[in-house]
């Protein structure tokens, strides 16, 4: 790896990225075929929720130099994402990072490695997610790259992606489907609203398409006693 800084970032328009607000994650995953969520390894320290741009941050293990390049250029509403190798024995970030990133109107971090100040920043009203938390704290020696697609699990996450995170955790919107896609989880979270309504009404769902589904798949369905 070495040294790459691309300081031009295409962000979607604040709009679009709104439109998310409102949106679980388990219902823009489902539109997305249900395979897009990150590691469910990553766990938010304390907020959960989440959503702006990506910033990423491609880093060796055990080293965070870039990362402050990273927090002190992202502009409001980004989030930061920084891929670390999955490392989970050395922190790259704690309290100090946390707090100026929230004072410059960051959105977040997305850590795919180790943080620490662990009580800190489950206190702090700014969401952190990470893969595990370690005392070990980072070097500053190596190099890194700013800006570019970064790999977390087996997702690829771009500069300028949408990033959405909740309590069950984080997708990555593309911006050229972010538009579609958001109208397409907007109907999945109608429909189970819709849902949840006729449980409340009436105790029940139709379920009609289960039992056809079992009558094409060859079930056999024995009485009981």
């Amino acid at each position: 790896m070495r040294f790459v800084i691309n300081r031009t970032l295409d962000r979607l328009p604040a709009g679009i990225v709104s439109l998310y607000s409102d949106l679980a994650v388990a219902d823009i995953c489902d539109a997305l075929g249900r395979n897009a969520a990150l590691p469910s390894a990553l766990k938010p320290l304390g907020r959960s929720r989440m959503q702006g741009s990506a910033y990423t941050v491609n880093l060796p293990a055990s080293e965070n130099l870039l990362l402050y390049y990273a927090v002190d250029n992202a502009q409001p509403g980004d989030v930061i994402v920084a891929s670390c190798g999955a490392y989970e024995e050395r922190a790259v970030c704690g309290e100090i990072m946390a707090n100026l990133a929230m004072k410059r109107g960051l959105a977040g971090f997305v850590i795919d490695g180790a943080v620490r100040d662990a009580r800190a920043l489950r206190e702090l009203p700014f969401p952190v997610y990470a893969r595990a938390v370690s005392p070990n704290g980072p070097y500053k020696d190596a190099c890194g790259e700013i800006n570019v697609p970064v790999s977390i699990g087996n997702v690829v996450i771009n500069p300028g992606d949408i990033i959405v995170a909740d309590d069950d955790g984080i997708v990555a919107i593309r911006g050229e489907e972010a538009e579609t896609l958001a109208a397409q989880a907007q109907k999945i979270t109608d429909e189970g609203l819709e849902k949840l309504r006729r449980i409340e009404e009436r105790g029940t769902l139709d379920f009609t398409w289960l039992y056809e589904k079992l009558k094409k798949s060859c079930c056999t369905i024995n009485n009981g006693c």
